[in-house]
């Protein structure tokens, strides 16, 4: 977890995407920043024990990915009608795409 504290913001992203370590998305799974628990949300190689946790994260942008992935095994769907939950730019562009949303 040390290594973890010492990446940036867009390096936990490009970590939590691509990552098939256990402890490592277990880890990223509680980071603070919400944009990396989504990308946690959305690996394929999470397991049902975290994608259960992210399904109930205070944040509708992690829980409303984390109801959909395919290791999920309870019943709770969240919905949204919200741009900003919904959208499917990818977390590193974001920086450089929100700003400019025609959908906020």
């Amino acid at each position: 977890m040390s290594n973890l504290n010492r990446l940036n913001e867009l390096e936990l992203i490009k970590l939590a995407k691509t990552s098939n370590c256990q402890d490592t998305l277990t880890n990223l799974a509680d980071n603070i920043f919400i944009t990396v628990r989504r990308c946690v949300a959305k690996n394929e190689n999470i397991t049902t024990p975290i994608v259960n946790k992210l399904a109930i994260d205070s944040a509708s942008n992690v829980s409303y990915w984390a109801t959909r992935h395919n290791n999920y095994s309870a019943k709770r769907v969240v919905q949204s009608n919200d741009p900003c939950v919904v959208c499917s730019i990818d977390e590193l562009q974001y920086h450089n795409t929100c700003s400019s949303c025609s959908l906020v």
